[in-house]
């Protein structure tokens, strides 16, 4: 065992990474390959370096807010718990390790989410003020995640930090269910129910931005909960 600097040995090579070199030509097929072995780990968690597992992912608290366009609200979703992310399967790999850019196109048939929700704003002209719970389903969801990292030293070692994580997504299919408890009517949530599946589409491109950014927050964070208890030699073997 080497002098640990962070959660792990700067020259281990942990059963949940396959390492890789910056100067192999083949450099996106073996960070495809890495993010493929890492998914039945992210599903177990990895307790060496604090990660909790993906499955099911809880997020205490997401907001969400627009304020351009026919939808106009603020969303607070909280006590999330959502299934299927870690069935994802990456489909593309573009990087520049030089600038420590990784863009990963990935694809997840399936995803539900339940918790609690919300919603104060304007939908269509229509005033809307909105509480209770929720559930939702997305199926045939494809992204890309455009990673910016940067060098960051700890105790003189060399750990990549996400700067900023960008996201883009498409959904194939979406399905929503409220319990609105806020106004007590059951005539209304229902109204709301039918509104929200007769309108998925239009509905979720005007919220999509604001959604981006508060799943960018949220994996931002994630990524670098991982990334800085890995020294960066650990994964590239050639810095």
């Amino acid at each position: 065992m080497g002098e640990t600097h962070g959660a792990l040995p700067l020259n281990s090579t942990p059963e949940y990474i396959i390492p890789c070199q910056k100067a192999d030509p083949q450099i996106n097929a073996c960070i495809r390959r890495t993010f493929d072995h890492l998914r039945p780990y992210l599903v177990a968690g990895i307790p060496e370096i604090r990660l909790q597992s993906i499955e099911p992912m809880v997020i205490p608290r997401m907001t969400m807010e627009n304020g351009h366009g026919p939808v106009r609200v603020r969303a607070v979703f909280s006590n999330m718990t959502i299934y299927g992310a870690s069935n994802y399967s990456v489909y593309s790999v573009k990087s520049d390790l030089s600038k420590l850019r990784i863009d990963l196109g990935l694809g997840v048939p399936r995803i539900e989410a339940t918790g609690s929700y919300d919603v104060n704003g304007n939908v269509l002209l229509f005033p809307v003020r909105s509480k209770g719970d929720f559930w939702v389903s997305f199926a045939n969801i494809t992204g890309i995640g455009k990673i910016y990292g940067a060098e960051v030293k700890k105790n003189g070692v060399v750990f990549m930090k996400t700067e900023r994580l960008g996201i883009d997504f498409k959904l194939g299919k979406s399905r929503f269910k409220i319990k609105d408890v806020l106004n007590n009517n059951n005539v209304l949530s229902e109204a709301m129910n039918q509104f929200l599946n007769q309108n998925a589409n239009e509905i979720i491109e005007e919220m999509k931005p604001a959604a981006a950014q508060a799943i960018s927050r949220h994996f931002k964070n994630f990524l670098n909960s991982a990334f800085l208890q890995i020294p960066l030699k650990v994964w590239l073997t050639d810095l």
